[in-house]
């Protein structure tokens, strides 16, 4: 069997029969999957000689084995309720609460348990314990999805309880919190879920970063519960799109990064197609890219790929074959290890009824169908793939994005600028074929030059990087907002930079909305959305404003250099689409040997390595053939494809 887990997640019945399973099973394997998740663990129609009951769970396994599929149980899914706790045992003190403390209703469709209600925990621990004892034997069991979907929001007792916790160990004082806060508690016991921000952004930053917490103290319960059964088998815990994404949501806040503290492998749900239309190649590269990144280089999992979603009115959503060929390429090029298919067969109940899986639903092939048997084929051939890392890092940093949000809420100012700038300078450099990663801040040592955009909280650590980095021949290109606070939200002295002004060449006088348009080698340039006004100390400036302060500021200390954008390149770029924006970039970067690997409107590469060898994946993103010739590194490569086309292209000799 390859060592590339390629399947689909299967959403078991009251209906289903073993003889109808066993077909279901075989017909994967036709389809070339080797892997099936099943949904639910435990089904609480059987008849109850146990407490939890797992015969159906046990029959599954035992055909599974049988028919050569490798089982992977869904422990924790969205519909908390039916999942973990059979209707007859709820008490309405076991859902979530909102700020009023009425039940929780903001996840959709979707049950939402208080996971830190002690009842609640105790119930989960136990039926997660009696699902590992009960399918730990089989041979077919290949894990456990532990937490599908993270999410967790709740203003009860016990969670609030959780959360003061936590702040004792964060600040291990109450005079640390106060100072921090700005507040007069006199004990932790009296903290409250504050959210007022005129004198500290801190009590909500704080609220912010223990939700994303949560979600590991949680799973660690869990994942215990699950280890005390089972040793052995892989736990997986997976999160929707990726943090980096500008699909995320403030009601579901995550941490892909913590996320693999807590479990063997972590996964992501992908839903590139809505009613609102499509997510646009670079959005998605992005996307893989940043999960990616938090699997630290060890590859992830695609818990979910979209072959449908809300299907009863939504005909926009339909998968095309060449959608989902793009979309699976496009994961596995970012080093995905594992590809899951969001789902076998549609819903025949529920909010999804009538939706689009890889077999309609009397069970009949598809094209998704015939489409997916191709790609495993094709991955199956090859195997993982390990990304080759890129020559360029965009940084992203999730404290200035929880800052950036914090700061506009009030004020009616984009609440997403940070995430938007952040893709902005990563779309830039995919849309001008420069080979780039998404990467946290304490990777910058590993690029030849990062991008760091509305980085406006740089802590003495990250100054430390910062200098080590540049000193040592790095380039670092930053935009908008540099370094103005500290992580405690406080105003730093010397702006911009802080603990890296010696790094910048110039100190901030104002800023200023008008004025934006200058002149870089001879080429007529604008800003964007506002300009920092600087006053020049030791650095450089290579363009100017109108008015003649610095545009671009260039400062080199050691062997590298700082270049400061005084306005809002990134985000004008995700803004506007102006390729003017880009340029900028790719001309700065040009100077110090960075450039397009693939020049080409419409094809964009990724070069991988398998087994020793590197590969080249080629993506043609327009509705006819093209042609493009690749050059990195060592490597010169025609390329030529048919319209939507992907191929994989050796590049040895």
């Amino acid at each position: 069997m390859s060592d590339y887990r390629y399947g689909s997640v299967y959403k078991v019945t009251r209906e289903d029969t073993p003889e109808a399973i066993r077909r279901d099973f075989l017909q994967m394997k036709q389809c070339a999957l080797n892997t099936v998740v099943i949904w639910p663990p435990v089904f609480f129609w059987e008849p109850m000689n146990e407490h939890y009951p797992f015969a159906t769970g046990r029959e599954i396994l035992r055909i599974a084995g049988e028919c050569g599929l490798d089982v992977i149980m869904e422990l924790a899914g969205q519909l908390s309720v039916f999942e973990y706790i059979p209707d007859w045992e709820m008490k309405d003190e076991y859902y979530a609460r909102d700020e009023n403390g009425h039940r929780e209703w903001g996840q959709d469709s979707f049950g939402f348990l208080n996971y830190f209600h002690p009842e609640v925990r105790e119930k989960i621990c136990t039926m997660f314990a009696g699902a590992a004892e009960a399918y730990r034997e089989f041979p077919a069991l290949l894990g456990y999805d532990v937490f599908n979907e993270t999410m967790y929001r709740s203003f009860d007792a016990w969670t609030l309880g959780t959360f003061r916790a936590w702040l004792r160990e964060k600040y291990g004082t109450i005079e640390k919190l106060n100072e921090v806060w700005e507040r007069t508690y006199t004990a932790f016991s009296q903290v409250k879920y504050e959210h007022h921000k005129w004198m500290s952004i801190m009590p909500k930053a704080d609220y912010f970063a223990f939700r994303k917490a949560a979600v590991g103290i949680i799973l660690d319960d869990w994942c215990r519960a699950i280890r005390k059964a089972d040793s052995t088998h892989m736990l997986i815990a997976d999160n929707i799109h990726s943090q980096v994404s500008l699909r995320g949501d403030y009601a579901r806040p995550q941490d892909d990064y913590d996320l693999k503290n807590h479990v063997d492998e972590i996964g992501m749900s992908f839903y590139p197609k809505g009613v609102d239309g499509v997510f646009e190649p670079a959005e998605r590269h992005q996307i893989f890219s940043g999960f990616a990144d938090a699997a630290r280089g060890e590859g992830f999992f695609i818990s979910e790929m979209q072959t449908h979603i809300q299907a009863m009115f939504n005909p926009t959503t339909a998968v095309r074959p060449w959608e989902l060929r793009q979309w699976c390429y496009e994961a596995y090029a970012a080093g995905a290890k594992a590809l899951i298919y969001w789902m076998w067969r549609p819903f025949a109940r529920g909010l999804q009824t009538l939706g689009r899986g890889l077999v309609d639903y009397k069970g009949e092939e598809t094209v998704r169908f015939e489409a997916a048997r191709q790609i495993g084929r094709e991955f199956a051939a090859l195997g993982p793939v390990t990304p080759v890392r890129g020559s360029v890092g965009v940084v992203y940093d999730p404290l200035c994005e929880d800052f950036q949000y914090l700061y506009t809420e009030a004020y009616h100012v984009d609440q997403k600028l940070y995430l938007r700038s952040v893709y902005g300078a990563y779309k830039a450099l995919f849309d001008e074929g420069i080979p780039c990663d998404m990467i946290r801040f304490d990777e910058i040592c590993r690029y030849k030059a990062v991008i760091l955009t509305n980085q406006i909280v740089l802590t003495q650590e990250q100054a430390q990087t910062l200098r080590d980095y540049i000193e040592n021949g790095g380039l670092c290109l930053a935009d908008g907002r540099f370094a103005l606070v500290s992580e405690e939200g406080r105003l730093l002295h010397a702006l911009p930079g802080g603990f890296a002004a010696d790094l910048c060449g110039q100190k901030l006088l104002d800023s200023d909305y008008e004025g934006l348009p200058f002149t870089l080698n001879e080429r007529p340039v604008r800003g964007f959305y506002g300009r920092d006004l600087m006053e020049l100390t030791d650095g450089v400036s290579l363009a100017r404003f109108s008015d003649g302060t610095s545009a671009i500021t260039e400062k080199r200390t050691g062997r590298g250099r700082l270049i400061s954008l005084n306005s809002y390149f990134c985000y004008g770029y995700e803004q506007t689409g102006e390729r003017m924006f880009a340029e900028v970039f790719t001309e700065l970067l040009g100077e110090n040997g960075i450039k397009s690997a693939c020049q080409s409107s419409c094809i964009r590469t990724k070069l991988v390595r398998a087994d020793g060898k590197e590969y080249l994946i080629a993506f043609n993103y327009a509705d006819g053939p093209a042609q493009a010739d690749f050059r990195w590194g060592t490597h010169t490569r025609h390329i030529a494809l048919d319209p939507h086309d992907v191929k994989i292209l050796s590049l040895e000799s």
